[in-house]
Parts: C-alpha cells; structure tokens; sequence
C-alpha cells in the first residue's frame, strides 16, 4: 500500500520535473538561435580585398587574381548566408556589396580583358553569367532588377553599384554598411552627380550632359521626385540646382564607355 501510494505521488513530481527541465531546454535553446541570428553578417574581407586593391577608382585586377585568398573566402560566405534573416539595412548594405563583390568575381575569372562586355556577347556577363550567393543561383541582372530595385526601391542605388566600366559609378575602397548606409548613399550620389564625366551643365546652349544611367533607369527617378531633374537638383550647387530645372532645357545622354576599370 505504502508502495502504490509513492508511485501515485511520484507521477504528479515526475510530470512537473519534465515539464520544467523542457521549458528549461527549450528557453536554452531561444537564446542561443537568438544570438545567432542577431549577429550581422560580416563584410570585412571585401573590405580588406578593397582597401588592399582599390585606388583612385581603378581596380588591381591582376593582382587580385593572383592572390584571391581572401576574396574566395568572402564569396563562400556570401554564399551560404540567409539575407531575409536581417533588418531591411542590413540587406539592403548586403545586396550592394554582394553585386560589387560577383562583379569582380566575374571579371577575374575571365581577366585579361579589356570590357565586361566582351566576356559574354550581347551583355552577357550580366544576363547568363550564374554565381551562387544567398543559398541560391544568381545573374547579376536578377540581383540588380528582380531584389535591388524591386525590393528596395530607392534610385541611389545606381550609384553604389559598379559594373567594372569606366562611365559606371566609381569603386569606393571601402565597403557599404548597414549603420552608415543612408550617408553612404548620398555620398556616392553627390560624387557621381558632380563628376563633369557624368554630369555636365552647358547654360549657353542650355543643356545639360547625362550619363545615360538616367536614360536606362528613368522611371526610378519619379520615386519620391519629379523626374531626373528635380532628382540632380537635390544632390547639385543651389545656381545649378535652379538651372536645371527651368523650361526649355535640353538633355543629352553622353555615350557610354564600358572599357574596364583596371589599375593598368
């Protein structure tokens, strides 16, 4: 009797015991997925591969060929990362940096060459070259149309992406961060608008020179503005800023020069 009256208070204990070591287990194991997850994505061995192969604009793609150490690592790591995992700057900071980052990939893979138009025919190298980045397959046009400018929606991201040419924005020797991404932003539109090379105002003849950027994209510039033009004037001198959007102003969008950005 004694016996049964133990097992029959034993079974309420042992029921509780469980239930608290599995909430126990189970909080555990909440925080550690927790700290996974909230631990950002790191992008400083692209920043490394830049800071060592970057200047004044121009890419060392032979050297980077050469000693591609650093920069395998960093795309293997692209590759495998979960991106909808983070907050929507950290995305968006790993999108540019991915897209630099497989443009040159995809240069050294095939350097020596004098464009990135002559790797693959027909633009190619954006629509048919594949690489392996966000635990899935991608072109370059996919990262640039289907996530960057469909998910993002922001036209400055024109002039953080680099397409390995010469009219293209120019490559910074430092990566895209999630904390500083709205200044980054603005700082690489300011240049690229103010470069003469890409935008250059003619007031006697009353037009104004284009990269053909504006040309190609120019219904992103209605998203939060009035057209290319109000769009320059925000990002130009306040003399150039009011020229440039007053009647009877021409447009003319200057040839594009898709020879690489090499360092030689």
């Amino acid at each position: 009797m004694k016996n049964r009256i133990f097992i029959i208070l034993l079974i309420p204990l042992s029921l509780i015991g469980i239930i608290i070591l599995y909430n126990f287990r189970i909080e555990i194991d909440a925080r550690s997925l927790d700290a996974i997850s909230e631990k950002p994505f790191s992008h400083d061995k692209f920043n490394q591969v830049l800071g060592s192969h970057v200047n004044n604009g121009r890419i060392d793609y032979a050297k980077l060929k050469d000693n591609p150490n650093i920069f395998d690592s960093y795309l293997d790591e692209l590759a495998i990362v979960d991106p909808t995992m983070m907050s929507f700057n950290e995305q968006l900071t790993f999108w540019i940096n991915a897209y630099n980052a497989l443009i040159i990939k995809g240069v050294i893979d095939h350097y020596p060459t004098e464009s990135v138009l002559k790797i693959k025919l027909f633009r190619g190298f954006f629509s048919r070259l594949k690489f392996h980045v966000a635990k899935n397959t991608y072109t370059l046009n996919q990262i640039e149309h289907d996530i960057l400018r469909a998910e993002f929606v922001d036209p400055r991201i024109h002039f953080a992406l680099v397409c390995a040419s010469l009219s293209c924005p120019t490559i910074e020797n430092t990566v895209f961060q999630p904390d500083i991404i709205e200044e980054q932003l603005d700082e690489v539109t300011e240049k690229f608008i103010n470069n003469p090379k890409k935008v250059r105002i003619d007031r006697k003849n009353r037009t104004v020179y284009l990269s053909k950027i504006f040309k190609w994209y120019k219904e992103d510039f209605t998203e939060g503005y009035d057209g290319v033009p109000d769009f320059l004037a925000d990002y130009l001198p306040p003399e150039d800023a009011e020229f440039i959007v007053e009647k009877n102003i021409k447009f003319h969008y200057l040839n594009y020069d898709w020879s690489l950005n090499d360092k030689k």
